[in-house]
């Protein structure tokens, strides 16, 4: 047997490249607090509970004495595909041209991704004449995976002339998983500055952990020499890989809240942008077995990447008492800077690799070409007595994520996003509970090896808080 002198160097750049990709594609930021999931995020003209920390800051000037919050949230992805993968080898030569294709029907896992947080507020203390209200808050702002059975993504290819049979799988190798994870420490401050305007400033403390399990398959045209004749077939070699990294970030929130008299106020907040350097440990192993041989190859290196988290800014416009008494519109304008993620340039220590030296720039560079997004939420408080309040709200969400760098393995959709809750108060407590349904746009990609066909992701987001004024 006679095979491409470029297989290996083809089966480290598609891994190399792979992970990253993954990466970019599966960044999700949660809505942070259980009553701000229900109106949909309609939260920056409001930003009137302990979640102000995240959407305004300015809002936590509202917060009355001392306030400890407990909350959590679960993060249900419900992913799907249907379509084929096809590899060709040797385009353009009717004699020695050669293909393989299989249909795929696939449905991610469950997984469950819980996301805690914490938020305290108190007066200032002998810092009364600098700012008006003190807090700190841990809480976790990213959470997302998606994790599918390989069986149901690689099985079942046929070549043009033959049942395709050339592909060997252990367990191990089978398993499409991916997380990412965020979590925020974030002191703040906020302080009313003339009668009805507040501002706040939030510092944001972030640690990122990323990691991916992925199988790529890489074609290589294989020439088998007989007595009779050479004959052509192609092999598809399946690749797993393992990316798992961690980064520290920091950056700031600023919030301006005005209220114009009680029934109406407008918000403005910013969020800095945060450049994260994420390292840890890049793996990878290639194995096939063909009628006259078998091989497993391995790698493991040291690596580095950095991210520049964009940029966020809303604004949002709350009316109390709309339409009669008890009920509040809340409306957002969002926007995020996601073309900041316009290429990601990998710094691997190769080591001892068989990796041409001169190859190895080109392999560590991917292409993300994400576009910003602007999205559109409204939300719904309505009092429906002294201790019941019920809530709902609608958001848009547009991908910013361009069909030649989607990957199903984390996928990010278009979502419109429906949100429902209710909140319980006393007298010194109250209680909020919050449903986010998640309808991913379906999305169809075409001109591909791997993600030709229809792919549709739906997450449902519960969330619960738990606040106690002493």
């Amino acid at each position: 047997m006679r095979s491409s002198g470029r297989m290996l160097l083809t089966c480290l750049a598609v891994l190399v490249l792979g992970p990253v990709l993954a990466m970019g594609n599966g960044l999700y930021t949660p809505t942070v607090g259980a009553r701000a999931n229900a109106m949909g995020g309609a939260f920056v003209g409001l930003a009137d509970d302990y979640s102000a920390v995240y959407w305004n800051p300015a809002g936590i000037t509202q917060i009355k004495g001392m306030e400890l919050t407990v909350t959590g949230q679960d993060v249900a992805t419900m992913a799907s595909r249907e379509g084929f993968v096809q590899y060709e080898g040797l385009e353009g030569s009717e004699d020695l041209f050669q293909f393989a294709i299989a249909e795929v029907g696939a449905t991610s896992d469950a997984k469950l991704m819980i996301a805690p947080g914490l938020f305290f507020y108190t007066d200032p203390g002998p810092l009364r004449a600098i700012v008006d209200k003190v807090g700190i808050a841990a809480y976790t702002l990213t959470e997302y995976g998606v994790k599918w059975d390989g069986s149901d993504v690689i099985d079942g290819f046929v070549s043009h002339d033959r049942n395709y049979d050339w592909i060997s799988l252990s367990a191990d190798q089978q398993d499409y998983d991916s997380s990412i994870r965020s979590y925020s420490i974030s002191p703040v401050v906020a302080k009313e500055v003339i009668p009805g305007l507040s501002i706040g400033l939030t510092g944001n403390f972030v640690y990122s952990h990323y990691k991916v399990a992925d199988v790529v398959m890489v074609e290589t045209p294989v020439v088998f020499e007989q007595p009779e004749g050479d004959f052509w077939v192609l092999a598809l070699t399946p690749l797993q890989f393992e990316d798992d990294v961690t980064a520290w970030g920091y950056g700031a929130t600023f919030g301006a809240l005005y209220r114009f008299n009680r029934e109406t106020s407008v918000g403005l907040t910013v969020r800095s942008p945060m450049n994260m350097k994420y390292d840890g440990t890049y793996g990878f192993m290639a194995s096939a077995t063909t009628p006259d041989t078998s091989f497993v190859y391995e790698e493991s290196h040291d690596s580095t990447f950095e991210l520049r988290y964009p940029t966020w800014a809303g604004v949002g416009v709350a009316r109390r008492d709309f339409m009669f008494d008890g009920l509040t519109l809340a409306v957002d304008v969002q926007w995020t800077d996601w073309s900041t993620f316009e290429k990601i340039n990998r710094d691997v220590d190769w080591g001892s690799t068989e990796t041409p030296e001169e190859e190895q720039d080109e392999l560590v560079l991917t292409q993300l070409k994400w576009e910003d997004t602007v999205e559109v939420a409204v939300g719904f408080d309505y009092r429906l007595s002294r201790s019941i309040s019920l809530h709902m709200g609608y958001r848009n969400s547009p991908s910013p994520v361009p069909d030649d760098t989607y990957d199903f393995v984390m996928p990010f959709s278009s979502k419109n996003t429906i949100g429902l809750g209710c909140t319980i108060r006393q007298d010194f407590w109250r209680a909020s509970i919050g449903l986010e349904y998640q309808a991913g746009d379906e999305r169809n990609v075409s001109g591909t090896d791997d993600m030709n066909g229809k792919h549709v992701e739906d997450t449902l987001v519960p969330s619960l808080s738990f606040t106690y004024a002493f």
